[in-house]
């Protein structure tokens, strides 16, 4: 009796290591949980076209994968789970992932000259969309981000009682008490702003990333950043290192769709049978991305340390864990209006619309539609954050 307990007991012991071994090992998670097979509908390698270098707002994708991947300069790779292709997901960032003046959504067309691949998805703005909707016409299947994490933030001692709104930045421009510093007021959010009613000699144009306007004015400037980034980094150093508050720019109106996956609108009845087992996946893997990043935050950091992103593009593990964290607080990653994540409100998609109408030009269609521009014709309306 004894010795049959002691060979039950051993047995056990071996199969918990054996599983706890398992769900350690690189991509273990991937491929324990994205088991739908692509490989009868879906290309392999599955090219991904990214926007920007590897950050916190691309951890759904590369959950994907999970850890375990190839890293190379330009690109990382592996199996998508279980089902059966590989996914390579692609740097970018015009000169950087890309070749200079290249775009996620150019290389739809043109191709990505530097990875020498014409990407199956690539990443595309709402307004963007409009605006080159002749020349580089795309379809938006999911919305990753829920919200844009762009932001104007201020020093919270200087300006206690804060902005919230258009008229807040309004008053703030007749007080003369500081600039507003931005990319450009002649295209997205910025033109919108003095469209408005901003004054535009509020505005300074440049921002790049930086903040040597705000520290080099004592906190009396409104400063561009993104809430994943420059908005942690200023609270806890950069020669800053006080507290900050900050407003996304969709809270003033600017509701525009960031990093939306798109296809070559001339692409999408081809890649449709993969779009519709695929873009659920994707889904999911944003929620399990929310629900535990350690994986990929570790992932990110590792990839980007090493360089493969490029060599000044560093991340340290407490931006990317504050970013993951505050993607989820903010609604940057959310649900859309139906308790799902990756939809598209088009309601919002129509708004956006007669933002940017006044700028089409001979890169846009005139008669664009917001149904040319995305569809929720693949998402599965029942994933989402709980």
């Amino acid at each position: 009796m004894k010795k049959t307990s002691a060979f039950f007991l051993s047995t056990v012991i071996a199969a918990t290591a054996a599983t706890s071994l398992r769900a350690q090992e690189p991509g273990a998670f991937a491929r324990e949980h994205y088991t739908t097979s692509l490989k009868d509908v879906c290309p392999s390698p599955l090219y991904i076209q990214k926007d920007w270098l590897a950050q916190a707002e691309h951890g759904g994708l590369y959950q994907l994968i999970g850890v375990g991947g190839k890293m190379e300069t330009g690109r990382y790779s592996g199996p998508l789970g279980a089902t059966g292709i590989e996914l390579v997901l692609l740097e970018g960032g015009s000169g950087v992932g890309l070749g200079d003046g290249e775009t996620a959504y150019s290389a739809l067309y043109n191709g990505n000259s530097k990875a020498g691949v014409t990407p199956h998805i690539g990443f595309q703005e709402l307004d963007n969309a409009f605006i080159f909707s002749k020349r580089f016409p795309v379809v938006g299947v999911m919305a990753p981000l829920d919200n844009s994490p762009t932001a104007l933030f201020w020093d919270k001692a200087t300006y206690p009682d804060g902005f919230k709104s258009i008229a807040d930045l309004k008053a703030f421009a007749e007080s003369d008490k500081g600039k507003i510093y931005v990319s450009t007021i002649k295209r997205t959010f910025g033109l919108y702003l003095v469209e408005q009613g901003v004054p535009s000699d509020v505005f300074v144009e440049g921002y790049r990333g930086d903040g040597e306007n705000f520290v080099t004015n004592n906190g009396a400037w409104l400063n561009q950043g993104f809430v994943t980034n420059e908005v942690y980094k200023f609270s806890h150093g950069n020669n800053w290192g006080k507290p900050l508050e900050y407003l996304l720019i969709d809270s003033l109106g600017y509701r525009n769709y960031t990093g939306m996956l798109s296809v070559a609108t001339n692409r999408l009845e081809e890649l449709a049978p993969c779009l519709e087992k695929l873009v659920p996946l994707i889904q999911q893997a944003h929620v399990d991305y929310v629900k535990d990043p350690a994986e990929v935050n570790k992932l990110i950091f590792e990839f980007n340390q090493a360089g493969f992103a490029a060599s000044w593009w560093k991340t340290p593990m407490d931006l990317i864990y504050n970013a993951s964290k505050v993607m989820v607080e903010t609604g940057v990653i959310g649900n859309g209006p139906n308790a799902t994540i990756g939809d598209f409100d088009m309601e919002r998609v129509a708004e956006m619309l007669k933002i940017v109408k006044s700028r089409l030009d001979e890169r846009a269609n005139p008669d664009v539609t917001p149904e040319q521009i995305v569809t929720n014709r693949f998402i599965d309306p029942s994933i989402g954050l709980k």
